[in-house]
């Protein structure tokens, strides 16, 4: 898997749109005390044994306050991060439909009920009426096993949904911020260098996609947040959201072909959809395009 953490953020740059991806710098991650940031550290030394390389410098409470002063009294140490990139997640997902439309991409809007063999290609039955293709790559998220159950695949994806909401804290913070103890990641929205709002996200909820939002959640996250923080009016926070995370039994995506000629599967990358979207799609274009199936995809096969 090595390859793999070479190659992401490469894919980003390849995708050509207009919203940027934006340096995280500084991106930190903040702790109560040395044993709790010796946890993720131990996370990096795994990540290497994999073939991958994090750079990052560990900083004592002077240094981590130094660089963010919106750190709260609790945090006592912290860890920066080198070479990280974030997105305005609804910003960079605007701009990419929009780069689609503007290539000869049409969007349909409408929901599927299933993918079909019909000749030598394929049918998709949406609300809308049957739309018919060479090949589809079926990419539905928390819902994409009962689509992809008839051609083969029978990993579940569940979805494991995540709780987010806005903030504008006194000081808007320099760069995203992590809470690993916490589970609580939180990130600068806005055009870049001039963010006006503060994301702040986390949990892990295991519940059926289309479940209403709990508000317990969103208590729990603002109590576990709030003494790592400063200058936050956590009374005031705005655009409260669930979404669900596409996971699977073993952590890894589903990538690649069915069973069926010409139905493909992406989907089921847990919490790292936005960091491997790209790489997902350029690796599934080859494959759909060129008949090439890269080697990083033996590891993410459909029919595992």
């Amino acid at each position: 898997l090595g390859g793999l953490f070479d190659a992401e953020l490469a894919a980003f740059d390849e995708l050509g749109i207009e919203e940027p991806t934006k340096p995280a710098d500084p991106f930190l991650a903040a702790f109560r005390t040395e044993k709790d940031r010796a946890v993720l550290v131990e996370e990096f030394e795994n990540v290497a044994t994999l073939g991958g390389v994090t750079d990052f410098e560990l900083l004592d409470g002077g240094a981590v306050h130094g660089l963010e002063p919106a750190l709260g009294e609790d945090v006592s140490c912290g860890v920066r991060l080198h070479g990280q990139r974030f997105i305005d997640p609804g910003r960079y997902v605007t701009s990419l439909a929009e780069a689609v439309q503007e290539r000869g991409g049409e969007i349909v809007l409408a929901s599927v009920a299933a993918v079909d063999s019909q000749g030598s290609g394929v049918v998709v039955r949406t609300s809308t009426g049957p739309v018919t293709a060479d090949a589809v790559v079926v990419a539905a998220g928390a819902w994409l096993s009962e689509l992809v159950r008839p051609h083969g695949v029978r990993a579940f994806v569940q979805a494991g949904r995540g709780y987010s909401f806005t903030v504008r804290p006194e000081s808007q913070p320099r760069g995203p911020i992590y809470f690993p103890t916490q589970r609580v990641a939180c990130t600068p929205l806005g055009q870049a260098g001039s963010e006006d709002a503060f994301r702040v996200a986390g949990m892990m909820e295991f519940r059926r996609p289309d479940a209403p939002l709990d508000p317990r959640r969103i208590a729990a996250i603002v109590d576990a947040a709030r003494p790592m923080l400063r200058g936050v009016d956590w009374e005031a926070r705005t655009d409260e959201w669930v979404g669900s995370r596409p996971c699977t039994a073993d952590g890894l995506p589903l990538v690649g072909a069915t069973r069926t000629p010409g139905v493909h599967v992406a989907g089921g990358h847990g919490m790292w959809g936005i960091a491997l979207g790209p790489l997902t799609g350029r690796l599934v274009a080859d494959q759909v395009m060129q008949g090439r199936t890269d080697p990083l995809l033996r590891s993410f096969d459909p029919l595992r």
